[in-house]
C-alpha cells in the first residue's frame, strides 16, 4: 500500500482554540515546532482510521471515526506524500490528556497563532481551515 500522512487537530469552537503538538528537538522534521497530531499510515489504514490511531497514541484519547471531519487532502511536494488533514470537535480540558508523544501540546487560540512556531503545513491548513470556519459563521 502507498504511504501517506494523515493528521489533524481537536476543535474546540466556544473557545475557538484547535490543540496542537509540539515536537520534541530530536525528530529530523520541524524540531521543536508546533504541528498536528499525525503521521504515516500502517497496513491497509484508510485515512481517517489513521488519524483516530494518531490521536490515541500521542494523546490517549479515543476518537471515533464517525466524529472525524476530513479538512483537507492535497499532495505534499515537499515529503512526495499525499497528506490528509482531518479535525473532531472537542471540549476536554488539557487536563484530561496524556501526552506519550512530542514536547509537549496545547490549546491554542486561532487568534494567537502567530506566537507559535508553528510548520508550515500545519500553519497553511489551519489558514484554510480558519477561512471555512469564517464563511460557515457568516452563513448562519
Amino acid at each position: 500500500m502507498q504511504k501517506f500522512w494523515s493528521g489533524g487537530f481537536l476543535y474546540n469552537p466556544d473557545k475557538h482554540c484547535v490543540l496542537l503538538h509540539q515536537r520534541d528537538a530530536n525528530t529530523k522534521f520541524n524540531p521543536n515546532a508546533w504541528a498536528f497530531f499525525g503521521g504515516l499510515n500502517e497496513g491497509a489504514e484508510t485515512p481517517a482510521q489513521c488519524f483516530v490511531r494518531e490521536i490515541n497514541e500521542e494523546l490517549g484519547f479515543k476518537l471515533n471515526a464517525e466524529d472525524v471531519i476530513t479538512l483537507c487532502d492535497y499532495f505534499n511536494q515537499g515529503f512526495q506524500t499525499h497528506r490528509f488533514v482531518f479535525y473532531a470537535f472537542c471540549h476536554k480540558n488539557k487536563s484530561e490528556f496524556t501526552l506519550n508523544e512530542g514536547a509537549g501540546f496545547d490549546w491554542v487560540d486561532l487568534k494567537r497563532l502567530d506566537e507559535y512556531n508553528i510548520t508550515e503545513k500545519t500553519d497553511h491548513d489551519l489558514k484554510y481551515f480558519i477561512k471555512l470556519i469564517k464563511a460557515e459563521n457568516s452563513i448562519k
